[in-house]
């Protein structure tokens, strides 16, 4: 054992004594970077910060393709911090690079660069637009109705008067404007040129043409689609219709009760069914004396008379002029003694004031005879008579009760009196103007147009609407089983002029007869175009619709601008071409069954206050071709008719009024929507818009396909914002518009619409 340790220790020192040198261990340094991954969420420049940690010397680098990413410093030593920045990714597709670290005696960092991708920059397209329709197929949708005043429309034979047979002849006119209907003036024998003061419901106006000049022109007007629809009038007749002329003359005549006339109507008004629920108004009464007063001249000594009896003898000689009293004898008989000195005139009156009552004077020549006995006729001519001295006038056969009877309008229009209007299918009067009219209808004619129907229970300042309703529909519930027996398709159509204050008091009227004018329509369409305020139209438009549909499912809203009886619309317009462009777009895009007046689609102006004849003018069809005037007395405006307003100047030209007519006449032909579709305001553009109060806006819609309708009231340039909609398939255009759209990555982000000043625009969303 003691052996064994001194070999271990001998061993040991051996070995301390020969030791080597250990291999000498390469230097290391430290590096790294945090975050490991750079990720820049934002499309937009921005900057991240990376952080280094190394106890040595390093570089930066930045891999090819990422010129898009900068740092602050290519080098540092030890600690520090490196500022990434990331310039707006202005591509649509994300993007990364690689930032490396690099030190000496240290393996290299890697820190990815990402970043997001960027957006399509918003690109802006503005375009003008035109109207592109489709083709029509030919169906009438439109449902426009075109009122002709028959005696200044056209004349057909050169007696100056327009008759029935000139209206066949331009019924091809009609086709170009789309009208499907004609409501023609009263064409029925009357007084005046008018037609209003019939004296014949059976028979047709001879200075208008032959009952088969009517009948040629309902086959022929049928042929193109066209329906006829006849002016009635119920409230009264005229002063020379033979019933009205019994009813004087006979007290037991039947015809007596077919009017009101009564010896004391102030007491006896009550007693009239008809005129319940009214009050007595003394000027619609007209007095007229129930005889025929005769008179004779004779020379005479006797002294001057100075009489005192209502009764005069209007007597004019030269230049002078005088009314001379009557002497009453006292046996139903006057006279009066004058001086007489040549040839004279004179009438016989049989009260002082003129307008009050009745004239009395010849019935032909007029010559009185001394000796010799004339009777007298109402309204009759002049009486001349020549003689030298002092003369005695004697007046007989004078009755000496004054009758009145009630013609509110005037003294020679008598209203009708049709009894109880709750039993007025049984009163006489009712059933002698039913049959007239079941002649026509059977005729083939498909539609009425009535006359003054709020006035016919009562008068001018005080009626009865119930009792009016109530006979209305007794008259339309009989004209339209006339029609039906006839074999007509669907229901008769009558359109009734119940022209009241407002258009509430108007709504109850559709309980009677399916369509209405709606005068509120075109006061409303008026008064926007002159405040050049649109936003509010569709609201207001809506507003009647639900007021009428109240009172008639399926009411038929008679639209319309201006007709016979007022001002024209384009005198109301200012004479401006470009508002009366805008109103007749308006009235061609609006719900309802437009009417177009004579003359209105020609920019015919005029007004009533130089006579009823000024708003009636004739067509001037040709630039040098005459016109029918004899029928309003020559009181045409004939510096108005000139040759650029004729139809042959303005079909020739594609920017006219007749043009703008036709072409939004065809669109509604074309389109359903537009023809019969539902109403809508637009979601944006209506009356809260305020950013631009000119612009009216609404939806029309029918089945699958909807219309935009958009109108400028204003004569300044209007644009707004419609989002997204699809406003880029115009059908219909008036004036100027343009389109601007926006995309932003290929998508649209706006449409905006700018309208030129009183412009429209028509377009097609879905189909």
């Amino acid at each position: 054992m003691k052996r064994l340790f001194l070999i271990l220790l001998s061993a040991a020192l051996l070995a301390a004594g020969c030791e080597k040198t250990p291999p000498a261990v390469e230097e290391r340094h430290s590096l790294s970077v945090s975050p490991a991954e750079l990720n820049f969420s934002s499309a937009e420049t921005a900057s991240l910060t990376l952080n280094v940690s190394s106890d040595t010397k390093w570089t930066v680098s930045v891999a090819n393709g990422g010129s898009w990413c900068s740092i602050s410093t290519f080098s540092g030593e030890r600690n520090g911090t490196v500022s990434v920045t990331a310039a707006a990714n202005k591509t649509t597709s994300p993007r990364s690079t690689t930032i490396t670290f690099s030190a000496s005696k240290c393996d290299p960092v890697s820190v990815s660069v990402n970043q997001v991708a960027g957006k399509e920059e918003d690109k802006t397209e503005t375009v003008t637009l035109s109207a592109n329709p489709r083709t029509w197929d030919g169906q009438k949708r439109a449902d426009v109705t075109y009122q002709v005043n028959v005696y200044s429309f056209a004349d057909s034979d050169g007696d100056g008067w327009g008759d029935l047979k000139g209206v066949t002849r331009h019924l091809d006119y009609f086709e170009t404007l789309g009208v499907s209907a004609l409501w023609l003036s009263p064409i029925q024998e009357s007084m005046s040129y008018h037609g209003y003061d019939v004296t014949d419901y059976t028979k047709i106006n001879p200075k208008l043409g032959t009952e088969a000049d009517f009948k040629d022109l309902i086959a022929k007007a049928k042929a193109k689609g066209i329906d006829i629809y006849m002016d009635y009038v119920l409230n009264h007749s005229g002063k020379g219709h033979p019933w009205f002329k019994q009813a004087l003359a006979d007290p037991s005549s039947k015809y007596r009760d077919y009017y009101f006339i009564s010896a004391n109507p102030k007491a006896d008004y009550t007693k009239y069914p008809m005129l319940k629920g009214t009050t007595y108004q003394s000027g619609e009464w007209k007095p007229v004396s129930s005889g025929s007063p005769k008179i004779t001249i004779s020379k005479t000594s006797e002294a001057v008379t100075t009489g005192t009896s209502d009764w005069n003898l209007w007597f004019w000689q030269g230049d002078s002029s005088q009314a001379i009293r009557f002497k009453e004898k006292g046996d139903g008989t006057y006279y009066l003694v004058m001086n007489i000195s040549g040839s004279c005139g004179m009438l016989v009156r049989k009260y002082m004031n003129w307008d009050a009552g009745s004239k009395f004077g010849a019935s032909g020549s007029g010559t009185l005879t001394e000796g010799k006995e004339m009777e007298l006729v109402g309204d009759g001519g002049d009486i001349s008579f020549s003689g030298s001295g002092r003369y005695k006038i004697e007046l007989s056969n004078v009755s000496t009760e004054t009758l009145y009877y009630m013609g509110c309008f005037s003294d020679w229009m008598p209203d009708l009196n049709y009894g109880d209007p709750a039993q007025a299918e049984t009163n006489p009067c009712f059933i002698d103007l039913a049959a007239s009219a079941d002649k026509w209808i059977n005729l083939g004619v498909n539609g009425l147009r009535l006359d003054a129907v709020k006035h016919i229970c009562g008068g001018i300042s005080s009626f009865n609407d119930k009792a009016n309703q109530t006979l209305l529909k007794k008259w339309y519930d009989h004209c339209n089983a006339t029609y039906k027996a006839r074999g007509g398709e669907g229901d008769f159509y009558i359109v009734a002029e119940s022209w009241c204050d407002t258009a509430e008091q108007m709504a109850p009227y559709y309980s009677a007869v399916p369509s209405n004018f709606n005068f509120y329509y075109w006061f409303t369409l008026r008064d926007r175009i002159g405040k050049k305020q649109g936003n509010d139209f569709a609201k207001t438009v809506l507003y009647f619709r639900d007021l009428f549909g109240k009172q008639r499912s399926g009411f038929i809203d008679a639209i319309k601008l201006s007709n016979h009886d007022e001002d024209r619309a384009a005198e109301n317009l200012g004479r401006s071409l470009e508002k009366e462009k805008l109103a007749a777009a308006v009235l061609l895009t609006s719900p309802g069954k437009p009417y177009v007046y004579q003359g209105e689609e020609l920019g015919y102006w005029g007004s009533k206050s130089g006579g009823d004849e000024y708003v009636r003018t004739p067509i001037k069809w040709t630039k040098t071709g005459t016109v029918p005037t004899k029928a309003l007395g020559d009181k045409v405006d004939t510096q108005m008719l000139s040759a650029s307003i004729s139809v042959e100047a303005q079909d020739a030209d594609a920017n006219s009024l007749l043009s703008t007519y036709k072409s939004f006449s065809q669109l509604r032909n074309n389109y359903p929507a537009l023809a019969s579709g539902t109403m809508t305001e637009h979601g944006t553009v209506n009356s809260t818009y305020t950013r631009a109060k000119s612009l009216a806006a609404w939806y029309l819609t029918s089945g699958t396909q909807k219309l935009l309708v958009v109108h400028n009231f204003s004569d300044a340039r209007a644009a707004a914002s419609f989002g997204t909609e699809d406003i880029t398939r115009p059908v219909g255009l008036s004036g100027s518009a343009e389109l601007r759209t926006t995309t932003s990555a290929g998508a649209v982000t706006d449409r905006t619409l700018t309208l030129g000043p009183w412009s429209s625009v028509v377009f097609v969303l879905s189909e």
